[in-house]
């Protein structure tokens, strides 16, 4: 296999899934897989202009080269770093779940996305990995059931704002 194939990456995120990984990708098998709805959908990103002043491309561009990507992947990750950080910056764990669901939902993600819910809760996820891979047990508390009770007995007042505005602008 031709090393143009071929491609090492790492992984340091401070999860269970950090390491080394080698990609090897078999043109032969695009070609059976391009006649089949295999992928379903394709991604499709929207794309948006803004304005940014000269000396803040400068400062990109020279972080871009001391990373060694292009000056969009800088921009792309820094915008979802700032993303995720306004995210976990939502106090109720309820208000920020979703959010991030509300966020999936109007995606178009392909199979290899990240969606926003595992930021939103991948402390927790790890959490309940751990838990299943030592344990084979969730440690999954569930709320009592309160006859007469409304729906949204446990959850915050932020999850009840943002779902009644949610509702507003689903499509």
């Amino acid at each position: 296999m031709s090393g143009q194939n071929v491609r090492s990456f790492s992984v340091h995120r401070g999860s269970v899934l950090d390491g080394e990984f080698t990609l090897r990708v078999k043109p032969e098998m695009f070609q059976e897989a391009s006649d089949q709805s295999f992928f379903g959908k394709p991604k499709s990103d929207r794309k948006f202009n803004i304005r940014i002043k000269q000396h803040d491309i400068l400062l990109f561009d020279a972080l871009a080269e001391q990373e060694g990507v292009s000056r969009s992947v800088l921009i792309n990750r820094l915008l979802h770093d700032f993303l995720r950080d306004e995210l976990m910056s939502v106090q109720d764990d309820d208000a920020r779940a979703l959010l991030a669901v509300a966020a999936d939902e109007q995606a178009n993600y392909d199979y290899l996305a990240q969606s926003w819910v595992l930021d939103a809760i991948g402390s927790d996820f790890h959490h309940i990995l751990r838990n299943i891979l030592e344990f084979n047990d969730r440690n999954e508390q569930q709320p009592s059931d309160h006859p007469g009770a409304p729906e949204n007995q446990f959850n915050s007042e932020a999850f009840i704002g943002l779902s009644n505005k949610l509702k507003g602008i689903k499509k």
